[in-house]
């Protein structure tokens, strides 16, 4: 099982590091903070955090939001610590993160996906194609995340 899950990663790890407009995205599961899988939908945006102020403000965002804002608004929060050693990951990114009322899926391997400093990458799937990359500053998210299709 865990190789498996092992794979997967470094799967996502590649395939991050490409990714761009008019790719198509294969069938993913990624791990949250409880250790659950967590699928990666064809369908609606992917928020991803590559530093620690983002990933922080992004929690805060989410933690004034209703408990049910990410599902209902097709996103997924994808938050990267591939960059923090495994022991602090475990002693105080996990704890941490166990005490949100959302799902934060996590990319364990480190990654080359392009990204801008002290932005979010929303990522925009439409039926598992990647239709939109964009860099957001985490005080416009309130406005991207609810953008819906016309």
């Amino acid at each position: 099982m865990k190789s498996v899950i092992l794979l997967t990663l470094l799967c996502v790890t590649s395939l991050f590091a490409e990714l761009k407009v008019g790719d198509t995205l294969p069938p993913l599961v990624l791990v949250d903070q409880f250790d659950k899988k967590v699928e990666v939908p064809s369908e609606g945006k992917l928020l991803l955090s590559f530093e620690k102020e983002t990933s922080t403000a992004i929690q805060e965002f989410l933690r004034k939001q209703d408990k049910n804002y990410l599902s209902n608004n097709h996103l997924l929060y994808i938050s990267d610590v591939s960059s923090l050693p495994s022991f602090l990951v475990n002693l105080f990114v996990l704890p941490t993160l166990k005490e949100f009322a959302f799902s934060v899926a996590l990319i364990y391997d480190e990654n080359e996906m392009p990204h801008e400093e002290g932005k979010v990458t929303v990522v925009s799937l439409e039926k598992g194609v990647v239709v939109k990359v964009e860099f957001v500053k985490v005080g416009e998210l309130s406005f991207v995340c609810k953008e819906r299709k016309q």
